[in-house]
């Protein structure tokens, strides 16, 4: 089992891409929604889903914006006008999507978008509330990759539902939270602060449970496999970051890390349906 080592790769350049969260509703008064960047780096690819609540907050009040199934964003305060609002300072506009919490269960989509904790500024033109979004956790994506003696059993043990990839947490020291990931095949993926990476030699990143359904050989049911990892960096360098892992597994459950690159967290689509 190889260890690997952050700090030496982490990448610190920083870039922003255009993306267009379309215009609200057109309520009498109400402040529209215009063009929010976000800091998603390397595509454009950032897709708003039904139901993506965007806080918006200046001078003082505050608005929860709704992504409709329209493509549009419903205020959900009535009296958050430019006349109640008065003059707005440049940049004086606050956003936020999500909040700054830890999300325990992300094995389905929607829970995983919900650890993805965006902050930013905006401004107000007339009636219309332009800003930027920048990606406040650090994304981890571990793709197994199949190694020997799978016999044609790799791919359907991997789809296996039972399969799942966890992670514990931990902060000042003490034991924290037990982190389910997102499962697609044989992809895993989790969001987390930055404040609860955990640094040193030979940690434990997680553990791999196959799963119990006919997919998985009946030798292989419920066994695990560990990934473990050395850093010793800044945790802060890993805001707004996506880490993603090769890893290839024998069926004798030997793990290797294969591979290991560190970018700014995009927007890029997870195969067949997930652009977190």
């Amino acid at each position: 089992m190889k260890l690997f080592y952050l700090p030496a790769i982490i990448l610190l350049a920083v870039s922003c891409s255009n993306e267009i969260a379309e215009n609200t509703d057109r309520e009498e008064n109400i402040l529209r929604i215009g063009e929010i960047d976000t800091r998603s780096g390397e595509t454009s690819e950032w897709v708003w889903k039904t139901g993506d609540k965007l806080t918006v907050t200046a001078n003082g009040q505050t608005a929860v914006y709704t992504r409709t199934a329209e493509g549009k964003w419903s205020c959900g305060n009535a009296s958050f006008t430019k006349e109640a609002l008065g003059v707005v300072a440049t940049n004086g506009v606050n956003l936020s999507f999500n909040k700054d919490w830890i999300v325990q269960n992300q094995y389905i989509e929607s829970s995983y978008r919900q650890a993805d904790y965006m902050t930013g500024t905006g401004s107000l033109d007339f009636l219309t509330i332009n800003g930027n979004l920048k990606h406040m956790n650090t994304d981890w994506v571990i793709n197994i990759i199949e190694g020997d003696g799978w016999n044609g059993k790799f791919a359907s043990t991997m789809n296996d539902e039972g399969a799942e990839f966890a992670t514990r947490t931990f902060l000042d020291g003490y034991l924290g939270y037990l982190i389910k990931a997102y499962h697609q095949g044989s992809t895993f993926r989790f969001i987390i602060p930055t404040r609860v990476v955990v640094k040193g030699q030979n940690i434990n990143l997680g553990t791999l449970t196959l799963g119990s359904g006919t997919g998985t050989p009946q030798s292989l049911k419920g066994k695990t496999a560990t990934i473990t990892y050395t850093f010793e960096g800044d945790v802060n360098s890993l805001a707004g970051k996506r880490l993603t892992l090769s890893v290839t597994l024998d069926a004798s459950l030997n793990l290797t890390i294969t591979g290991i690159t560190v970018k700014d967290f995009t927007g890029m689509d997870v195969p067949g349906e997930l652009k977190p």
